[in-house]
């Protein structure tokens, strides 16, 4: 049986936030404690980025794409989060996973109240400052609102 006596680190992943030092990080760190919970996020709104179909001439066109691209990048993060799990456990690790498509810093948050991390890393996205002003940022209100901890890496 898993141990989950002592607080997990938390490692918050997406679909744009993606960093080979932050798995690295939220590896060494768990190694004293023995405990990981990674959230790999696929942000409910990647194909509207992404899908350009005029919805007035095809609604069930532009679903179905969305639908499969959604499903394509969530094919991706569960090898993602695998090989990270497989690393983690050669070393002694215990990881659970959460693969979900939603809000990045919702979701987020949600899963921290639940697991009650010690510390979350995480990174940010590459986005033009005022995207930031004008939508806000999904790392911020994780910061705001997990809490605990949060490290950028």
């Amino acid at each position: 049986m898993e141990d989950w006596k002592m607080k997990p680190i938390m490692l918050a992943l997406s679909t744009f936030r993606q960093s080979d030092n932050a798995v690295q990080l939220a590896i060494e760190k768990a190694k004293s404690n023995k405990n990981l919970v990674i959230a790999y996020i696929i942000d409910e709104n990647l194909a509207r980025y992404l899908v350009g179909i005029d919805t007035e001439l095809s609604p069930k066109m532009k679903e179905k794409s969305e639908r499969e691209i959604l499903e394509e990048n969530k094919m991706q993060a569960e090898t993602k989060v695998e090989s990270i799990v497989t690393t983690a456990k050669k070393i002694g690790i215990n990881v659970k996973t959460y693969i979900d498509i939603a809000r990045f810093g919702i979701r987020c948050v949600e899963i921290a109240k639940k697991e009650k991390p010690e510390l979350i890393i995480t990174t940010r996205t590459k986005r033009p400052q005022w995207v930031k002003k004008l939508f806000g940022s999904p790392v911020d209100y994780l910061i705001e609102h997990a809490g605990c901890e949060v490290i950028e890496a």
